[in-house]
């Protein structure tokens, strides 16, 4: 386990190096193009774009960092819950989150009748747990337990920290690649005008390039994510949840009917990997998105969760 977390820790600091350094790339390149178009004499648009870009990676990493929860939470339109609103979720939380040595993580429901879960967060004492209302009210208390111990496995491995960083990061990038389309679809005209300069021709290229190159990245965000975060950890947190449960057959029984329905409107594919299981309908996936996925088969998931329950509280229907 204790691997496991270093190993996360590690990735996410990777993560956040090589996008800033990226970022600062692409302002660099812009700006040399610029240079060379208008002839500047110097490196000003260059030296000038890569700080700037510089800056904005760095603000944003900062930003992905400590309030990656906020931003996702507002993504999916989850909203707080209180103790005295749902005790048993509450204290259902709350006893897992003892168990697993951790303090309590700040409870969300997402009004959406698909069943689903999942935590985020840099840290077990700043890190969410949401709740669909659909998983809530279909699963009971020993089924509610399984998921919310997966999830409390999460946070306790710190898979939470890259996973929420990654989200910011990649809407970031679909940010930055919709900009430079749009310089270079409605710069086109003036373009044209100074068509005579090379260097006008190969900007307006070199924007289109890397336009498409980061559009393409952005519905590739599931082998990004797949690559960086392997599935082995939802293996992972599936074993590790029945142990902080002890019942293995609770997580089982629950997959079994989030697998029926899943879906949950408010979630992208850039989301998908922090759910518990896929929440994106297959229809709204991109061809990219559909030839990656960020889980494992559900029913090899079920299969070791069986196992390690022998077979005992197995709802076989």
């Amino acid at each position: 386990m204790y691997q496991q977390i270093a190993a996360n820790k590690f990735k996410s600091a990777l993560a956040i190096i090589i996008f800033i350094i990226f970022i600062a790339l692409i302002g660099f390149l812009i700006g040399y193009f610029l240079d060379s178009r208008y002839q500047s004499g110097g490196n000003y648009y260059s030296v000038f774009i890569l700080v700037i870009a510089f800056t904005g990676a760095s603000i944003g990493s900062f930003a992905g960092y400590f309030y990656s929860d906020k931003i996702i939470l507002q993504m999916t339109n989850a909203r707080p819950v209180t103790k005295e609103e749902n005790t048993r979720i509450y204290y259902l939380v709350e006893g897992l989150a003892i168990a697993a040595g951790i303090p309590r993580p700040e409870i969300y429901i997402i009004e959406e009748s698909g069943m689903n879960a999942f935590a985020a967060g840099r840290n077990p004492k700043n890190s969410v747990i949401a709740l669909t209302r659909g998983l809530i009210d279909n699963l009971n208390d020993e089924e509610l337990k399984g998921v919310v111990s997966h999830e409390i496995s999460h946070i306790k491995n710190y898979d939470i920290l890259l996973g929420t960083v990654l989200v910011v990061f990649v809407g970031m990038l679909s940010i930055i690649s919709n900009i430079l389309l749009r310089s270079f679809f409605f710069g086109g005209s003036r373009r044209r005008s100074d068509s005579r300069n090379g260097a006008g021709g190969i900007l307006a290229l070199i924007l289109l390039v890397a336009g498409i190159i980061l559009i393409l990245l952005s519905p590739l965000v599931g082998t990004i994510i797949r690559l960086a975060v392997s599935r082995s950890r939802e293996f992972l947190a599936d074993s590790n949840g029945a142990l902080i449960s002890r019942y293995p057959a609770g997580l089982a029984n629950a997959l079994k009917k989030i697998s029926t329905d899943s879906k949950i409107e408010g979630a992208s594919s850039a989301l998908a990997h922090l759910f518990i299981s896929d929440p994106v309908k297959k229809e709204n996936r991109s061809f990219f998105s559909n030839m990656f996925s960020t889980h494992p088969p559900v029913e090899e998931r079920i299969k070791r969760l069986e196992s390690m329950a022998l077979g005992v509280g197995i709802n076989y229907k």
